[in-house]
């Protein structure tokens, strides 16, 4: 079989050539599951010059069809022969392969009715902004000591306990239900600490335990869960802007996380900044501990050759898409308090942050404007998170693998209005 492949407007097109049984059925999928992962959300199969299709064929067909409605976007069949379409009809699947154009709205996604406030380009990068409704300015606090991790003297006495509203965004050193640990007498308690996010009413953990598997609470009702940190930021509030990008199409193909902290902050003309991201990503680089700092005992995890007992770090880029929620805060400008809890996004670079990612395996995202909470809450109904990650820049000249690399997503943004010492 051929596939030759085109835009028509909005549209992509895969046009084939020969027999779509199940021997090519396969190699059709993949090359639906190609333009997917290249953000093509609405795409047209052109069978002129399939003269055969068997129900492997169709089970390809309707299986995209189905991921693409998912996420607010289309397959359709086009110029069926004769025989392929008798074959659809007595299915009963013609309405459904057959039906009218998609159109799309914004970049490329589904209808809505904000408006566009502005549009940008960087570095041939394609932004565009909405503003939502912020009720509440958005403030940020710090609590704890960074600097005890390097020393290798944080006290579990020391933790901070969270209530993870549903305006609440954290990042830290936490760990989920060790207080009602503690309270039971459970052996070895305060032993779980890792990297740890909360965002939507939604907390995240990547245990240090053993187990490896990152754990999460979702507040139902009034189940409201409680995030115990040993240090962290706590940023509460109302996002003031959503921010739409499409760097797929675009030279290099990806948008490194340190240049597009910097664009967005010089955007809005602002200093420092609350991120949320829903991206579709090239690569995740970060890492993540391997054991409890409580467990540190006075002695420092950062020497060698003891630091590989401690750290997993990303050793490479990995090829395989991945679907990243990650979540922080960025700055040009930080307040004195602040700055022990916050690193240059990459080596010389003018920005400063403290971002932590929770991986999902990759799906498409959908297009247009998107609500914050219920699009976070949607990650869950389908995967579970495989790896919390606190990010890093690797920017070794030979050995380096660079930065955590976005290739299109959404990004909930606001200003920071004032910082605090939480008490």
């Amino acid at each position: 079989m051929e596939i030759k492949t085109q835009h028509v407007g909005d549209h992509f097109i895969l046009s084939l050539d020969g027999r779509f049984d199940a021997s090519w059925s396969e190699y059709v999928g993949s090359a639906i599951e190609t333009a997917i992962q290249r953000g093509e959300h609405h795409i047209e199969i052109d069978l002129g010059n399939v003269h055969y299709m068997s129900s492997a064929g169709i089970g390809v067909l309707l299986k995209y069809r189905k991921r693409l409605a998912g996420v607010g976007g289309s397959l359709r069949v086009v110029n069926p022969v004769d025989n392929v379409l008798s074959v659809l009809r007595m299915m009963k699947l013609q309405e459904l392969l057959l039906g009218e154009r998609s159109s799309k709205a914004g970049l490329g996604g589904v209808s809505h009715t904000a408006e566009t406030e502005r549009k940008l380009e960087l570095n041939g990068v394609q932004f565009e902004s909405y503003r939502l409704e912020q009720k509440h300015p958005l403030r940020c606090s710090w609590f704890g000591y960074p600097d005890r991790l390097t020393n290798g003297t944080l006290d579990p006495e020391d933790a901070y306990k969270l209530r993870l509203f549903e305006d609440r965004v954290v990042i830290g050193l936490g760990s989920l239900g060790e207080e009602l640990r503690v309270q039971a007498g459970h052996e070895g308690a305060l032993c779980r600490f890792g990297e740890s996010l909360a965002i939507s009413g939604i907390g995240i953990e990547q245990p240090t335990d053993g187990s490896r598997i990152p754990d999460f609470q979702i507040s139902r009702g009034d189940m409201i869960p409680d995030l115990l940190l040993l240090y962290g930021i706590s940023m509460q509030g109302d996002f003031s802007h959503l921010i739409r990008f499409e760097a797929g199409r675009s030279q290099r193909g990806s948008f490194p996380l340190s240049d597009f902290t910097q664009g967005v902050l010089d955007a809005f003309e602002c200093k420092q900044g609350a991120f949320a991201l829903i991206v579709e990503a090239a690569t995740v680089v970060g890492a993540s501990l391997i054991q409890s700092p409580t467990r540190a005992d006075g002695k420092s995890p950062w020497t060698f050759p003891a630091i590989r007992n401690w750290i997993s770090f990303t050793s490479e880029q990995n090829e395989d898409r991945l679907l990243a929620l990650i979540v922080g805060i960025a700055c040009r400008e930080c307040d004195d308090e602040l700055q022990p809890f916050v690193r240059p996004l990459k080596d010389g670079g003018l920005v400063q942050g403290h971002f932590h990612a929770a991986v999902f395996p990759y799906r498409p995202l959908a297009k247009g404007v998107l609500p914050l909470h219920q699009t976070i809450r949607d990650l869950f109904k389908h995967d579970t998170p495989r790896s919390v990650l606190h990010l890093l820049s690797d920017d070794r000249p030979i050995e380096g693998v660079g930065q955590t690399e976005l290739m299109r997503g959404a990004c909930w943004f606001g200003p920071i209005a004032d910082c605090g010492e939480m008490v």
